[in-house]
């Protein structure tokens, strides 16, 4: 019923992917970025393809770090019973996707009754670039970090993972993810009057489309509007890359309205589920 893909594949899976595009975004990004047979990289990916003679009509994906993801709106059971039969032996630490789809998949590799750290859904928004609102008249400057930011980023990363409520990656502490936001081509600080207000970043990005994530503004900065003008900012950059799509999903109310002022649709939700403990998969 199902198969594991090959680099043959990645052209057919992008162009199915890419029709559900709004939650795809990690299977999408790591497909770009990894390709289908990377074992080493956390973020390096191995798919899974159910077909018909059309083509490929789901999709499913694990990284090397064991973050689940699949695509497959009309799915029956059964496909997700044979994904769970494929990683007979894996460990899974989390999943995220349309709810929906993680509630079935979680049921059918028999993982939906173990206690989870973190389990939510999230609004999620699109902003086509085409759409993009001007740049705000003031002189503030979107930079990209340095490793010299790394020691008062970490206190940055603490209020980031204390406000989300999101859990360490196993084996990080939050002086390492500093240090690879600082490595980040993609990173991104804002700065007023040389002081930095607010950090963002890509969590996943195609030929065409970015996933905007990690936006942060420290407690004695908000208020202002900088989390929204640094996303705002970042995405006239990426326009200009010839990026025409960007989605999100927010993390609270305030950040919801925030990314409603520069234009950001709300079309859906994403769920994020974390395990509380690493939990091995047995068929």
């Amino acid at each position: 019923m199902i198969r594991c893909a090959t680099e043959a594949d990645a052209g057919a899976m992008d162009k199915f992917l890419s029709r559900y595009a709004a939650s795809s975004m990690f299977l999408r990004g790591n497909l770009s970025a990894y390709g289908t047979q990377d074992r080493e990289h956390r973020h390096g990916t191995k798919f899974y393809l159910s077909e018909d003679t059309n083509g490929i009509k789901a999709v499913a994906g694990i990284t090397n770090s064991g973050y689940l993801m699949c695509q497959a709106p009309d799915a029956p059971m059964l496909f997700f019973e044979a994904v769970a039969k494929m990683l007979n032996g894996r460990t899974i630490v989390g999943m995220t996707g349309d709810p929906g789809q993680v509630s079935t998949m979680l049921t059918g590799i028999g993982c939906d009754k173990v206690a989870f750290a973190l389990r939510v859904q999230e609004p999620l928004y699109a902003l086509s670039l085409d759409e993009l609102m001007p740049l705000p008249l003031q002189e503030r400057l979107l930079v990209k970090p340095s490793p010299d930011n790394a020691a008062w980023l970490t206190k940055w990363f603490l209020g980031y993972h204390q406000d989300s409520g999101l859990p360490l990656p196993p084996g990080t502490d939050l002086a390492d993810l500093a240090l690879t936001f600082t490595a980040n081509p993609d990173a991104r600080l804002l700065t007023v009057n040389d002081t930095p207000v607010a950090m963002s970043n890509l969590n996943a990005r195609t030929r065409d489309t970015v996933q905007i994530g990690g936006v942060y503004v420290p407690t004695e900065h908000r208020g202002r509007g900088y989390g929204g003008e640094i996303v705002l900012r970042h995405l006239h950059q990426l326009c200009l890359e010839g990026i025409g799509k960007a989605i999100l999903f927010a993390a609270s109310a305030f950040a919801a309205r925030a990314y409603e002022a520069i234009g950001f649709r709300h079309i859906g939700a994403y769920e994020i589920a974390l395990l509380k403990e690493p939990w091995r998969v047995k068929t």
